[in-house]
């Protein structure tokens, strides 16, 4: 027994560095992805500059498009009710797919973007919701229907 208390603060001591150096990759790793958002964000909004100036630069025309974003893997976490029930007007469009995750496919409309989330339940028959943003904060909120 001896033994081992005198093992055992050998073995922490031991054990310690790496723990320490692995916190430091995870606070590295969090600042990296916290410097992407910030990039990304700046991103966002030098494109919706340019598409407002476009808007501006022809008023006889009206700049629709359509913005198919398949994700790579279907997800389905946005199945969960309790995850829409936490959807509010106000929210970021960032805030809205961390909670949902990303949409089924989304598109731009006389300034506003809407997110589908849709899933084929059988042939012909979807469940399906929609969030609808403008400048960046959610507008409106469709929960999923059968249809």
């Amino acid at each position: 027994m001896n033994r081992i208390l005198w093992v055992l603060p050998a073995v922490l001591f031991t054990l310690l560095p790496g723990l320490a150096a692995a916190d430091a990759v995870s606070d590295l790793r969090v600042n990296q992805l916290e410097q992407d958002i910030r990039e990304l964000k700046r991103q966002v909004v030098l494109l919706s500059r340019q598409l407002d100036g476009l808007q501006r630069a022809r008023p006889d025309r009206p700049v629709t498009r359509d913005v198919e974003s398949p994700a790579p893997a279907p997800s389905t976490s946005w199945v969960d009710a309790g995850k829409w029930q936490k959807l509010h007007t106000g929210m970021s469009e960032l805030e809205v797919m961390t909670l949902l995750g990303p949409p089924s496919s989304a598109r731009e409309m006389d300034g506003s973007r809407l997110l589908f989330y849709a899933l084929e339940i059988q042939a012909g028959s979807f469940l399906s919701g929609t969030v609808t943003v403008r400048d960046h904060v959610v507008a409106e909120i469709r929960k999923p229907e059968l249809r």
